[in-house]
């Protein structure tokens, strides 16, 4: 017998076998040019096949991507209002406006610290929006914030192209209506954060204001008219001790009110006009027409109090309507 042997040997990477052969004499010469010329083979590694759940994962269908897309989509707006509701519990709007009752909204301190005057109104602007949004709790029309900056005397010609430029970095816009964006939300925190530092003074734009309207609030024939009319007409304050009242800003309050409230003849009035009015219906008062004017303009001590129209007119906050309701409950109780 002849024995044949062949070893083969793989480590990670080669393959490994054994093979032991016994021929006899006869059929050893038959097969030694094949086991000369043998050459043994190594077997192909074959790649593991993907499991269908590997290839699901992997590539995700079309559903599953829109699904994604919908849900980042849902919370971005969630994100959006979670960032209004946190901004407005650690900053109220409410500490910065007031509702008039028309559906606007009145600011207490009309300086939002800005440079000049373009960016004391897109300050403004966005102020507004955020505080529209919180406390009506919807998206603000445009033509309202048009409307809002006339209330609040910071409104002029170039004003709607400013509201345009500010909307396009920092509003959400839906059908003609504006969303504060989160890089507004960002750009609010900056504001209030500067309007709470009281050494920092914007442009005071208001002052710019009252110099166009000056021509407008002379005083004409017409107004002197009107006057002797409202003196004729009845109000509380007929029986009312002025003579408590002791400062500028107290007769100011007096004058506006009497005027926008009592005799319900004007909703915002000139200056002038308001202070005429009062010194010849209040014989006893006691305040000049310099004083009257600083009252007015003194946004600092007394802006929660008075608000000007675009037109320079001025009109009583709800704050102020608050505080003059008080004079005639305090009076009414010590005449009981």
């Amino acid at each position: 017998m002849n024995n044949f042997s062949l070893e083969e040997e793989q480590s990670d990477n080669n393959y490994s076998r054994k093979v032991n052969l016994s021929f006899t004499d006869t059929a050893i010469d038959k097969v030694a040019s094949v086991l000369g010329g043998y050459v043994p083979l190594t077997p192909l590694k074959v790649a593991k096949p993907t499991s269908v759940r590997e290839q699901q994962s992997l590539l995700p269908p079309f559903q599953a991507l829109e699904e994604d897309n919908n849900t980042n989509e849902y919370t971005q707006e969630q994100t959006i209002d979670a960032t209004v509701q946190n901004l407005s519990e650690a900053n109220s709007p409410l500490n910065y406006f007031d509702q008039d009752g028309q559906g606007f909204l009145v600011s207490k301190a009309p300086d939002y610290k800005g440079k000049n005057k373009k960016l004391q109104q897109q300050r403004f602007s966005l102020l507004y929006v955020w505080a529209y949004n919180i406390v009506f709790g919807e998206p603000v029309l445009k033509e309202h914030i048009n409307k809002a900056a006339q209330v609040n005397g910071i409104y002029d010609k170039n004003y709607s192209n400013y509201l345009t430029d500010l909307a396009n970095r920092f509003f959400i816009k839906s059908d003609g209506t504006f969303k504060v964006n989160p890089g507004g939300q960002t750009e609010i925190k900056k504001i209030i954060a500067e309007m709470q530092d009281s050494d920092l003074k914007g442009v005071e734009y208001w002052n710019s204001t009252r110099k166009n309207s000056s021509k407008g609030s002379r005083k004409t024939k017409e107004d002197a008219q009107q006057i002797d009319q409202w003196i004729q007409m009845q109000s509380r304050f007929d029986s009312f001790d002025v003579r408590t009242l002791d400062t500028a800003a107290k007769y100011a309050l007096l004058a506006l009110y009497d005027i926008t409230k009592e005799l319900k003849v004007q909703d915002a009035v000139k200056q002038g006009l308001a202070y005429d009015y009062l010194v010849k219906k209040y014989k006893t008062v006691s305040v000049t027409k310099d004083s009257f004017s600083k009252a007015l303009a003194n946004i600092k001590d007394y802006g929660k109090y008075f608000s000007r129209t675009s037109e320079g007119l001025y009109y009583l906050t709800p704050d102020a309507e608050s505080f003059v309701e008080s004079w005639f409950i305090q009076s009414n109780c010590e005449n009981q």
